[in-house]
């Protein structure tokens, strides 16, 4: 047994045992829904051929493995030559104010080639070099100019005005003094004059295009933005719910295709559907019924059409479910948990797969990879497994609750 086999074995062994899959835990685990991982490997292949794919929404019960999904499509775009965010919304990270979601999506990007986050090292390899027949230079691409500038001084920048821009273009904003300023020192001109103010909640998109462009002129093949726990966007208030809507069905290519090299992945619970969408009840105040014209009266009546398409895209068969893992496909995964237990901790791992799955079958699958291990453990140590009793996993409420966000 080579050693560092035993090393994988046992980094995969406890990123199951806390629950939270790395790149190296999906890779060596048998992957039991092949037909919706082949779906996403065929929209990257789209996009990386130069195609706008409409981004999914992936929903799934609590438990199921959405995350770990989420981590396979990771590891898959890396692969491929993409640039990857992965990221979970939470009190601090919500949809309804684009901008600073954009700066947590821009902090957390992976690229294939490196370990540190971001793509700093990438442009200032290429140092401007063709940047004048990039998209970037295209009139008009961006609802607003001001981050293609930024890009651009950014090469012409050096020490720690370089790491002012770089820094903006990741969602930490400059005052527009101090742009202006930076931008005379570096290019010996002043700032140029825009037709209006750089508004966030109108511009923001403009920061996504330019990072999208800016990852491509790279030499990657574009932006895989992943969102886990989307089913908390259900927590805000209506008028800050509709606000995440619109802006989750911007970023899939719902609202438009993304004129950009952006695929995104939502995984949602799908308590987001029963309780907020209510997938064709008769209820009068579910979303899919108010706020199509809660949508026309706040951004007029084009509004109303991108509503009642996102809420029938989101529920159509374009974005897939994760089903139940049945006993046959838990047990494939759990023979595979026994064996890279044993590699682990090079010893003699057994395990009765169908004797656990009979006293704990109705848990999510990762409470039964956990149970799994417990009882290796305790076959290792002591030569006798006990299978450790398992309850639900608890929800989290979707009643609204405003102050459940904060402003970053």
């Amino acid at each position: 047994m080579a050693m560092d086999e035993a090393a994988l074995a046992l980094a995969a062994v406890e990123s199951l045992r806390a629950g939270v899959p790395t790149r190296l835990a999906t890779r060596l685990m048998p992957d039991i829904r092949k037909p919706v991982t082949d779906m996403f490997l065929g929209d990257l292949a789209s996009l990386a051929a130069g195609g706008k794919p409409e981004g999914r929404i992936l929903w799934g019960e609590y438990g199921q493995g959405k995350t770990h999904m989420l981590t396979t499509l990771a590891h898959a775009a890396l692969e491929r030559g993409f640039a990857v965010s992965m990221i979970a919304l939470s009190r601090e990270v919500s949809l309804h104010q684009l901008l600073p979601f954009y700066g947590r999506a821009a902090a957390a990007l992976r690229v294939p080639d490196s370990v540190i986050p971001g793509i700093l090292a990438p442009l200032l390899r290429r140092g401007g070099d063709g940047l004048a027949n990039s998209p970037i230079k295209a009139l008009g691409r961006y609802p607003h100019p001001l981050p293609a500038i930024v890009l651009e001084d950014l090469f012409a920048s050096a020490g720690e005005e370089q790491d002012l821009l770089y820094g903006d273009l990741v969602g930490c904003p400059l005052a527009m003094s101090e742009v202006r300023r930076i931008h005379r020192a570096c290019r010996g001109e002043a700032m140029p004059r825009f037709a209006e103010r750089f508004r966030a909640h109108l511009h923001a998109p403009a920061y996504f295009g330019v990072m999208a462009d800016a990852i491509r002129y790279s030499g990657y093949q574009g932006w895989v933005i992943l969102l886990d726990e989307v089913e908390l966007a259900g927590r805000l208030g209506k008028a800050s719910r509709l606000l995440a809507y619109r802006h989750l069905a911007w970023l899939l290519g719902w609202m438009q295709a993304m004129p950009y090299p952006i695929y995104v992945v939502a995984a949602t619970a799908s308590r987001l559907k029963t309780e907020r969408m209510y997938e064709g009840s008769s209820r009068q105040q579910d979303d899919r019924s108010v706020f199509p014209d809660l949508a026309a009266e706040r951004f007029g009546p084009g509004a109303r059409q991108d509503m009642e398409h996102f809420f029938k895209r989101a529920i159509s068969t374009h974005c897939p479910s994760v089903r139940q893992a049945t006993q046959s496909e838990v047990a494939t995964v759990l023979d595979r948990v026994v064996q890279l237990h044993g590699l682990a901790y090079d010893w003699p791992a057994q395990l009765d797969v169908g004797t656990l799955l009979a006293q704990i079958p109705n848990v999510p699958v990762r409470t039964q990879i956990r149970a799994a291990l417990e009882a290796l453990d305790q076959g290792r140590l002591y030569r006798e497994a006990t299978v450790p009793t398992a309850g639900p996993l608890a929800e989290a409420s979707l009643a609204e609750n405003e102050g459940f966000f904060t402003v970053p």
